[in-house]
Formats: C-alpha cells, structure tokens, sequence
C-alpha cells in the first residue's frame, strides 16, 4: 500500500506503507499541512490534497527556521494526482518581500525588554517568536508603520485593521507598552539588517 503526505517543505509524496521508503514527490510550491484523501471515478482512482501554508505551524513557527531552507510561499489550490497524469503546474510566483529599512533603535534597553516581553505573550502567537515572520502575515520588522508611533498604534489600540484580521488590543496593552512593543520590534530589525547579507537572524 501507499501512504501520502504533505511538508511544510512544499512536497507532497508518497510512501511504501510497509517499509516506509519513499517512492515519488512532488513539488507543490507551497506548504501541505491538510490531509490527502483518495476517491473512484468511472473506476479510476484519484488522490487530492488541498495545498496551502497556513495553520497553527505557518503562522507561529519562528520564520528563520523557514528561511534557513527557503521561504514557503502560499499559494492555496486544490491539487488532484491519478497515474498517468500528465498536467504541471505553473511557474511557481515570485515571493514578494519589502526591504528590511527600520528606523534607528533609540529606545532603552528597559523599553526593549518590556517590549520583548509583551510580544512574547500578545503578538509572537501570530507573528512568531524574535519578530521574523513567516510569510503568511506580515513580517513586523519591515512593517512601514514602525516609522511612526501613531501609526503603529493607529493599528495596534486603534484596530485600523481589523478587517484585515488585525484586532485592537486596546482593552490589553497600554499606551506605553504598545510604544514599547514598537521599539522591540524596531532594535530586532537593526539586529537583523546588521547581518543581512549573512543569510542569518539575530536569535534574540
């Protein structure tokens, strides 16, 4: 028998169910997490899978575990495999990402911890832990509002996103705490731009 499954590596492949061998994969151009199911037409046999990088994983998972191997892009589709099968997919989208340009970190290393520790518990559940985000949300540290405090808090306490799913957390952060989030989420990306040409994060 054959067993299927997904990777958040942008596979799909499939197994010898006795001796665990791999016999075949596919390179769906994005993240697998769903479950596969197989079905029968006119006789014929099909296995499909929804492809997509989301979930519990694509979204807290520190994304310089991804980037270390390559950026997992989403491309959510319905893909259908039977043999013989003959259709490819198209060239796989460019993965857009917005320069790593932050302001200077001028905050006290008090702030910065106190900004750690409030992103530890309210952000990094969504946009993992050290502010390297995956690329399913947005990746703070290249976020354009942390140029200006009343933007960041224009989103944050003011919840000017959260049609985009991004709610106000006015009834859990302060004024000064939202601030220093901020300059967390700024000295992380200084760390960062720092070592750019590395390939490499600051593990902070």
């Amino acid at each position: 028998g054959l067993v299927f499954q997904g990777t958040a590596g942008s596979e799909f492949n499939a197994y010898d169910a006795a001796t665990g061998d791999k016999l075949w994969s596919f390179a769906a151009q994005t993240g697998v997490v769903a479950p596969p199911v197989t079905y029968t037409v006119d006789g014929e046999q099909y296995v499909a899978v929804l492809a997509g990088w989301g979930g519990a994983y694509a979204l807290s998972v520190d994304g310089a575990l991804i980037a270390d191997k390559a950026p997992v892009r989403n491309v959510s589709r319905l893909l259908v495999f039977k043999l013989g099968g003959k259709a490819q997919l198209p060239p796989a989208p460019e993965l857009a990402e917005l320069p790593l340009d932050p302001p200077p970190s001028k905050a006290s290393a008090d702030v910065i911890a106190l900004g750690q520790a409030k992103y530890g518990r309210y952000c990094a559940v969504c946009h993992a832990p050290g502010a390297v985000g995956s690329t399913v949300l947005p990746d703070l540290r290249r976020a354009g509002s942390l140029e200006s405090a009343s933007a960041w808090n224009a989103v944050v306490e003011g919840g000017m996103l959260k049609d985009n799913g991004m709610a106000s957390f006015a009834g859990s952060l302060s004024k000064d705490e939202i601030e220093a989030i901020r300059a967390y989420v700024i000295h992380r990306a200084n760390e960062d731009k720092a070592i750019e040409g590395t390939k490499k994060v600051a593990r902070r």
